[in-house]
C-alpha cells in the first residue's frame, strides 16, 4: 500500500545544485552506512549508526522495499524506524 503523503526533501547540507538523485542522497545522508540504487524515492532505515538508503524510481517500489524491511526487520539493532522519502532536485 502506497502512503498517501510521502515526506519530501528539498533542502540539504550544501548549496550545490545536484544533477542526480544519488548525489543528492549522498549529500542528505552524509553519514549513511550505505546508499544504493538510483531514483527519486528513498526507502530509509534509521536503525544503524546513521541510515541505510535504497533509491527507487517509483514510490511503489520504495514502499514495497519498506514493507519488506518492516516485515523482516533490517538487522540485529532494528528499531522499526523506516520511511519513504522523495528527493526533489529542483529545490537545490
Amino acid at each position: 500500500m502506497i502512503t498517501a503523503s510521502v515526506k519530501s526533501y528539498r533542502v540539504h547540507y550544501c548549496n550545490a545544485k545536484h544533477r542526480t538523485y544519488r548525489t543528492m542522497a549522498k549529500c542528505v545522508w552524509r553519514r549513511a552506512a550505505w546508499i544504493m540504487g538510483d531514483g527519486e524515492y528513498a526507502s530509509v532505515a534509521w536503525c544503524h549508526r546513521g541510515a541505510t538508503v535504497q533509491l527507487h524510481a517509483t514510490a511503489g517500489e520504495a514502499e514495497q522495499a519498506k514493507a519488506i524491511i518492516d516485515a523482516s526487520a533490517c538487522g540485529g539493532r532494528c528499531t522499526r524506524r523506516h520511511e519513504v522519502i522523495r528527493l526533489v532536485l529542483d529545490g537545490c
